[in-house]
């Protein structure tokens, strides 16, 4: 009898995989979150906070440091002493005595101290005084008392005008004044301005008064 031959299956092979892709297939790739919508949004932040800033200091320089000189206006005209001649040989002197309003519109005070107001009728000063030094505050007003000796005389006598006017009782005069001084905004920045006023007014001989009190 003849033997069986048994045939013995071969085990099925093994099989190794590397380590590096074992790591591969036991680890889960991960996931990275972008960051490119926070970053936008400080981006938009960042660029609003710039504008508005901008926008303050443009309105900052705009009204608080744009200086500008402050405004004179002749308010009240006392006539005193008054004498005067005319037709012929036309003369006057009297005392002006008037009162200036200084009105500083900026933030920061005006501090003066070199001015002079003046009566001139025609092209001819008649009398100038020198004014004394003082402080607006800023934002606020003052106001100023002077007096001014007015003599016409020798100078005018052969004018045709001034006669003309003297002898029918109204004299057109103008007075101008000037101040100088500085205006300091926050302490470290000054500026220098100079105030003018230009005034018209006529003399009633009659009343002793002003009249027609026109100021530019």
């Amino acid at each position: 009898m003849s033997e069986e031959s048994h045939v013995i299956p071969l085990a099925p092979p093994q099989i190794y995989r590397r380590s590096d892709e074992e790591w591969g297939a036991t680890t889960k790739p991960k996931v990275i979150h972008h960051k490119h919508g926070r970053s936008s949004k400080c981006f938009v932040y960042l660029l609003l906070f710039l504008v508005l800033l901008s926008i303050a200091s443009l309105a900052f320089g705009l009204v608080v440091l744009r200086i500008n000189a402050p405004k004179l206006k002749l308010e009240l005209v006392e006539i005193k002493n008054l004498k005067y001649t005319a037709p012929d040989f036309a003369s006057l002197n009297m005392t002006m005595v008037a009162q200036v309003k200084i009105y500083n519109q900026n933030f920061g005070g005006f501090t003066f101290h070199d001015g002079s107001t003046s009566v001139v009728y025609g092209n001819t000063t008649l009398g100038m005084t020198y004014c004394k030094s003082g402080l607006v505050r800023g934002r606020n007003s003052e106001r100023m008392n002077v007096s001014v000796q007015v003599k016409a005389n020798n100078g005018l006598a052969e004018n045709k005008n001034f006669s003309s006017d003297m002898g029918s009782g109204l004299v057109k005069l103008s007075s101008y004044a000037n101040l100088r001084g500085e205006i300091r905004v926050l302490k470290h920045f000054t500026r220098r301005r100079t105030s003018f006023m230009n005034c018209t007014m006529s003399l009633n001989l009659t009343s002793q008064a002003v009249q027609d009190l026109i100021c530019m």
